[in-house]
């Protein structure tokens, strides 16, 4: 008889942990689906309007730094302005610019270029750029192409 109180307390233990099991699972199936998809919302939640005005810089070929002019830079460059009226400001002093950035591509090495999303180069010319401006700041920086070859 003992035998039977004992297998029917480990049936009924085996089947209690298995649920607590299932619904430790589901919850924490739950708890991970929720916090992702929460994440996906805010970065959908960006709408064309949440872009400044654009101003294209246009194309810049320069060769990298210490590649003996074997190796260069093929990129486009747009930038996000605070204002309108940045805009009039990048127009005229389009030479200027455009000198600071293929100074800034000029200095940049390989291994420079290789880190993801060019983060670096990109707060750069950000910096360099709002250096010169007068009317408003460049709140973000897009290379609409680049190639290193």
């Amino acid at each position: 008889m003992a035998d039977g109180k004992d297998s029917a307390i480990n049936l009924k233990t085996i089947i209690v942990l298995g649920i607590v099991m299932i619904l430790i699972a589901g919850a924490t199936s739950y708890g991970l689906m929720t916090y992702f998809n929460s994440d996906k919302g805010e970065e959908a939640a960006v709408t064309p309007d949440d872009i400044g005005p654009t101003y294209t810089l246009g194309d810049f070929v320069v060769n990298l730094a210490g590649s003996g002019g074997y190796q260069y830079i093929r990129a486009s460059i747009v930038v996000e302005v605070d204002e309108k009226r940045v805009v009039e400001e990048l127009d005229k002093r389009s030479p200027q610019l455009r000198d600071i950035i293929i100074t800034i591509l000029r200095e940049q090495k390989l291994a420079d270029i290789e880190e993801p999303g060019a983060r670096v180069i990109k707060n750069q010319i950000v910096t360099r750029l709002n250096q010169v401006l007068s009317t408003g700041k460049i709140k973000n920086v897009w290379f609409t192409q680049f190639v290193v070859q």
